[in-house]
């Protein structure tokens, strides 16, 4: 790596004293760190790639336990932002009875005095109360109104995170046997690449080479013995050790039934 990019600033800085400019080196700069990283990334192996997989399968396992708390965070805010929500509602549908309330009682005081609790309250009082409540009343309808808005994007986010986590955890699940199946078929290609071992045959080449040339010489020293010897003498040959009695008894016995035939002719006559 440090001889490339010797060489590429050395490059850089011929195209500098050739006279191209700042942009043409910035575009030549680029095309060569692109061959640079090409030429890195086509030396590492396969199976460092398929490690490299396996450590990033394991930096989300870690993972997970982190994107648990965060849509279970979301999941609980979004249950206190609906709590308060309610709560909110709630005072506003209270304030609405007082009114409610009140209004009543203001047209009663148009005759008479009220009596609440220890107290007489006339028209007045009635009047100036309602009005305090018409206004908080006002108040609690828009901070709940605010609120439930607020509660609705909370939960159209929090419905998404769910969505997304679902999705992550499925992918992260189809990364491991996506993980497990490049492993197996590496391994497969493998040991199709891996050639079967031959059995050493130079011993037995060479005790073939040996009987060959052993059975030549003798064919060799045979016919050369034949050389120089008649039939007859060859005859005589396979005959030396034959018993020369029973050669003679064999002769005569054959000579003898060849005569019969002409000593009897002979007496014939």
């Amino acid at each position: 790596m440090k001889k490339i990019a010797g060489l590429g600033i050395g490059l850089a800085v011929l195209l500098a004293v050739a006279g191209f400019s700042f942009a043409e080196l910035g575009e030549y700069s680029q095309v060569f760190r692109n061959r640079v990283n090409g030429a890195v990334h086509d030396r590492i192996p396969m199976s460092v790639d398929i490690d490299r997989m396996e450590v990033l399968i394991r930096k989300l396992d870690q993972q997970v336990e982190s994107q648990k708390y965060l849509v279970a965070k979301s999941n609980i805010s979004l249950q206190d932002a609906k709590s308060e929500l309610q709560r909110k509602q709630t005072v506003s549908d209270g304030l609405l009875t007082e009114m409610r309330h009140l209004r009543g009682w203001l047209d009663t005081s148009s005759y008479a005095t009220i009596q609440v609790g220890c107290h007489e309250v006339g028209r007045d009082d009635i009047s100036t109360a309602l009005r305090h409540k018409l206004a908080a009343w006002k108040e609690a309808t828009a901070t709940a109104e605010a609120c439930a808005e607020t509660v609705a994007q909370h939960e159209q986010a929090c419905e998404a995170l769910n969505r997304q986590f679902t999705e992550w955890q499925s992918q992260r699940e189809l990364l491991k046997h996506r993980l497990e199946k490049l492993k197996a078929q590496y391994l497969t290609q493998q040991m199709k690449q891996e050639s079967t071992p031959a059995l050493d045959q130079s011993d037995l080449a060479r005790a073939t080479e040996l009987a060959d040339s052993i059975e030549k010489d003798l064919r060799v020293a045979e016919a050369q013995a034949a050389l120089g010897t008649t039939p007859l003498d060859q005859i005589l040959s396979e005959q030396l050790h034959a018993d020369t009695g029973d050669i003679e008894a064999e002769v005569d016995a054959i000579l003898g039934k060849k005569r019969e035939p002409t000593t009897r002719t002979a007496r014939s006559r």
